[in-house]
């Protein structure tokens, strides 16, 4: 099997928020698509999401925020913020 993708090593300083996300989006979708749904494509998608909103709103980016508090804020890992 071959692949273009890289190995990477991220810590979390909580899984839980990653765990739900994946189980909250494949619960989502039709079954026939669940499996495309990963810790992995969570992570690149989130990445993305968050670059690409950084780029947008520059110094007043919610990711900004978020970032030079990390870890983040008790409201975002409980999905409140």
């Amino acid at each position: 099997m071959t692949t273009n993708k890289q190995r990477l090593t991220v810590y979390f300083h909580n899984t839980r928020a990653l765990d739900d996300l994946v189980e909250l989006a494949r619960r989502s979708v039709p079954i026939e698509a669940r499996g495309r749904i990963t810790r992995s494509t969570c992570c690149e998608t989130a990445v993305l999401l968050a670059l690409g909103e950084l780029r947008a709103n520059g110094k007043e980016s919610a990711v900004l925020a978020a970032l030079v508090t990390s870890p983040a804020p008790k409201a975002v890992q409980d999905g409140g913020g």
